[in-house]
């Protein structure tokens, strides 16, 4: 993995010759990303940067930024092609010559081959731009997933890109200002949605999509060409006859197995970031089976040992599979006092709470000189690991099987039938079944929820636990937005019964897996120099699970059930049959630390100089905010985040 950085100009240089080289000190804003070696190059309309984080061929063969085809194409990338070496061969048989034995050459040749549709070819995690002389026209991609970032801002003079906001900053003209419409989502989600940033004019690539810029037509138009939710046509199961249930679980066990073989391709140590759940223990499992060397593996705790603390069960599964265990400790007064740090390791404000867990794996496996981090990441988001994700489907194919629920729901949007529903709802003495259709009837007829789209994100409560606060938040600038607004990165529209499983696994995969989860953890790791591999995430494991999934639906069966079932024998009992414990940090005491600590930096602070907040509202988080149970504390603890960014990355 890498940094890459730098700009595409519709002129050509008005000396006749190349553009400047980019500066060290421009380079030196994604050294944490790439601190083995660094690069430039320039011609009469790029100038092009990379810091290198060596992975696969070690030697300078794979420096970047790098040309090929007599000097045609040149390209910056950031990322890895698992499956590089499959692909070289292939490349070979149609004549294709290599130098060296880094996978970068290999995607230039394909590139050259295939032209936009290499990127179909490819496994694994990648961002890049490569520019063709000849034709005087860039092409930028970004992986399925979006497991690696790639930030652009385009006027009618140049195009500027960068792996990270704190790239792309400096080779802009001017400070962009705040995006009010991606400041509220933010609020309501924790992250900000890609393709939005919260910086006006500058845009995520988004995942799963490639842009073609020529200086001739100057056009810089997203193209998709990969969702999740068409994923499983690439794996026809159309002309299989019906699977048995042990075949289908061989299938799954099988496709998780050779992800994990994918991703161990290394020229440098291997180890796993490790809880004591299903997802990791895994990977761990498969990984350790196909490894030369016992791996290290690194897991999280509290002082205490809380219930919630799953060091016990995380080193009693490594020690079985004979890795080495690396425990790390998180006390609460390392959290708060890091934070300023953490937020602009970030680039990005993500009120994750478990930012600084997901941080101090890779910070000690860095110190243990290991670059290369398996993760558990993505198991959840494709095998239905989240309660609100399966109701989500439960409840659109209630409404799609019975549209007079719909009509019926259409006459209790007053806020009194809202109110007395939501008691019913949850009054511990009700009957389950009451209970249960309180919870429906009220679900659907919600006012917020708009009318043209699946039911999905309010039925998180930190998402609709926003609604709450706003009007008592919002300054002037934000009296501009639309009532929708929040909802429109899931305006997916509606969809089929038989459609519905899948157009929810990509609403979770468009929003909580690429715009947290996977920006969450590009930056934590890459922050400290080291790459973190997701198997979960391999495309054609993705494709088969999808494809299994449109046949057999699985989301009724539990959660996990077909991972949980296909690992049997592969992990202990106990393991498999042990509930999902998340990551959970002691969140309370971590976010009343950091508003506490934090909250002043509000007072005439940016958020309040961009009528944001006004003065009074700064009080007002200061003083009562917090105190309005979980949701307010956690809202007050998004405000000083988004603050300490603004500080700790625009302005620096």
């Amino acid at each position: 993995m890498c940094g890459i950085l730098g700009r595409i100009h519709r002129q050509a240089s008005s000396t006749g010759s190349a553009w400047p080289e980019l500066p060290p000190e421009t380079l030196a804003t994604l050294a944490h990303r790439g601190p083995d070696s660094s690069g430039v190059l320039s011609d009469a309309h790029i100038q092009f940067g990379h810091t290198r984080l060596s992975i696969i061929d070690l030697t300078s063969a794979g420096h970047q930024p790098m040309t090929h085809a007599h000097g045609r194409y040149t390209v910056t990338y950031n990322g890895e092609i698992y499956n590089h070496l499959e692909l070289r061969q292939e490349l070979e048989a149609l004549g294709e010559t290599f130098s060296s034995h880094s996978d970068t050459e290999v995607l230039l040749a394909a590139y050259q081959v295939w032209g936009a549709a290499c990127v179909s070819r490819f496994i694994g995690p990648f961002a890049f731009v490569i520019w063709d002389k000849q034709t005087q026209q860039a092409f930028l991609a970004r992986d399925r997933c979006g497991e690696k970032p790639l930030f652009y801002a385009f006027d009618q003079h140049v195009l500027c890109f960068a792996s990270e906001l704190k790239g792309l900053l400096p080779l802009l003209n001017t400070k962009p200002g705040l995006n009010v419409a991606a400041v509220d989502m933010y609020l309501h989600y924790q992250y900000v949605p890609e393709p939005l940033t919260l910086l006006q004019g500058v845009h995520k690539l988004a995942a799963g999509h490639t842009l073609t810029l020529s200086v001739d037509a100057w056009v810089a138009t997203p193209m998709q060409y990969w969702t999740v939710e068409d994923s499983g046509k690439d794996t026809d199961l159309s002309a299989t006859t019906a699977l048995s249930k042990p075949e289908l679980l061989a299938k799954i066990r099988h496709g998780v197995e050779d992800a994990v073989k994918l991703t161990l391709r290394a020229d440098v140590p291997v180890g796993i970031a490790l809880s004591g759940g299903v997802d990791s223990g895994a990977i761990a499992a498969i990984a350790q089976k196909n490894y030369a060397e016992p791996m290290h593996a690194f897991c999280v705790g509290y002082p205490g040992r809380p219930l919630y603390d799953e060091r016990a069960q995380a080193r009693a599964l490594a020690e079985s599979l004979g890795m080495i265990v690396h425990e790390v400790e998180l006390p609460v007064d390392s959290f708060v006092e890091f934070f300023p740090t953490l937020v602009r390791i970030m680039d990005e404000p993500i009120a994750d709470p478990a930012a600084f867990g997901h941080y101090s794996v890779p910070r000690a496996a860095a110190d243990e000189g290991i670059k290369v981090l398996l993760s558990g990441v993505g198991g959840d988001e494709l095998f239905w690991g989240y309660p609100y994700v399966t109701q989500a489907v439960h409840l659109n194919e209630l409404a799609s099987r019975q549209p007079g629920l719909t009509w019926l729901a259409s006459w209790l949007t007053a806020p009194s039938v809202q109110t007395f529903l939501l008691k019913v709802a949850h009054y511990p003495h009700a009957h389950p079944t009451l209970k249960h259709w309180a919870d429906v009837l009220q679900k659907i007829s919600d006012p917020r929820q708009p009318k043209d789209q699946l039911f999905y994100y309010m039925l998180h409560p930190e998402f609709a636990g926003a609604y709450v606060f706003k009007d008592k938040l919002y300054g002037p600038a934000m009296a501009s937005l639309a009532a929708d607004n929040a909802f429109v990165p899931t305006a997916l529209g509606q969809r089929t019964f038989e459609q519905i499983p899948a157009a929810v696994i990509r609403m979770l995969f468009d929003t909580w897996l690429t715009s947290n989860c996977l920006t969450l953890g590009d930056r934590v790791s890459m922050g400290v120099g080291v790459e973190t591999r997701m198997p979960f995430l391999d495309a054609h494991l993705i494709s088969l699970v999808m494809a299994l999934r449109a046949k057999y639906p699985d989301h009724s069966l539990g959660q996990k059930a077909w991972l949980r079932e296909s690992l049997q024998g592969v992990l202990p009992p106990e393991v498999l049959t042990r509930p999902k414990a998340g990551f959970q940090p002691p969140v309370q005491a971590w976010l009343t630390g950091v508003v506490q600590r934090y909250a002043d930096a509000l007072v005439g602070g940016h958020l309040q100089k961009a009528g944001i907040l006004t003065a009074d509202k700064v009080g007002y988080v200061r003083a009562g905010l917090a105190s309005e149970g979980y949701t307010g504390l956690f809202l007050a603890y998004k405000l000083v985040l988004l603050e300490l960014w603004y500080q700790q990355v625009v302005m620096k």
